[in-house]
């Protein structure tokens, strides 16, 4: 699925099967306890390094973002007859509203593009270390999703900066400017990653909405604030003052 829209575009892509490179770190150690000799050993492993792709994970934070490329991943999968399914993933962060609207966001598309997806998992760290809510917390369910084979894709919903010629501030994250160096397709030694969104800001994500109909219908229920308790009336509105709002204003001229 190619989205072409005023001379910029962006690709979802879904491969049919996946390196394995993980596997190589196990296969690795484990051919230490064997004599360097044993080729057989080695290339009766090496047979089973692609796997066919069965089940896509997707981080869904309930933003604008992750809800529209679940919104494409599912389209996609529907126009391709793809017998493929789509893991929702969540982690309750410190301010805890994420799993919340990402289910939203899960039943609407169910609801509109007549698609099922598997259950909704949802992580549960310890609430009062931030450092394992916003960061490990993510990359330890990463590995052991792809240890278990419960997905073989890992997708992300990321966007880069506003540009410079923009009238708000970047976000504090150099990684996401337009000119930082990430991998949109990445198959690592810990799993496959793809993140179509990289190098796209969230103006093209707004123009998506339009393309596809969605500004009345999935975008409102979509939520990318960050503002605090008071701020957001308990996490049910957006609070108009952190960057986060900022961006989704700059981006769609609203925030609801």
């Amino acid at each position: 699925m190619i989205i072409e829209i005023e001379n910029q575009k962006v690709e979802i892509i879904i491969p049919k099967k996946v390196s394995h490179k993980f596997m190589f770190k196990r296969v690795y150690y484990d051919i230490e306890e064997y004599k360097l000799g044993d080729i057989k050993f080695f290339d009766d492993t090496m047979k089973n390094q692609f796997k066919e792709v069965k089940t896509l994970g997707i981080w869904m934070s309930g933003g604008a973002d992750s809800s529209i490329l679940a919104y494409l991943l599912a389209k996609k999968i529907i126009d391709e007859k793809l017998s493929i399914n789509i893991l929702p993933l969540s982690v309750r962060r410190t301010r805890p509203w994420n799993p919340l609207y990402a289910q939203n966001v899960v039943d609407f598309i169910e609801e509109n593009l007549k698609f099922k997806f598997l259950d909704h998992k949802i992580f549960y760290p310890d609430i009062n270390d931030s450092y394992q809510c916003e960061d490990k917390e993510f990359r330890d369910r990463n590995v052991e999703l792809f240890e278990k084979d419960e997905m073989q894709i890992l997708y992300s919903g990321i966007t880069c900066n506003p540009p410079n010629d923009a009238p708000i501030d970047k976000n504090k994250e150099r990684v996401r400017d337009v000119d930082a160096k990430r991998e949109i397709y990445n198959e690592s030694p810990d799993g496959c990653f793809i993140n179509p969104f990289f190098n796209i800001n969230k103006k093209f994500i707004y123009k998506i909405y339009h393309k596809f109909d969605l500004l009345n219908t999935l975008f409102p229920i979509t939520r990318s604030c960050e503002g605090s308790i008071e701020d957001s009336g308990n996490y049910t509105y957006h609070c108009g003052k952190c960057w986060w709002c900022e961006e989704r204003l700059w981006a769609f001229g609203k925030l609801q």
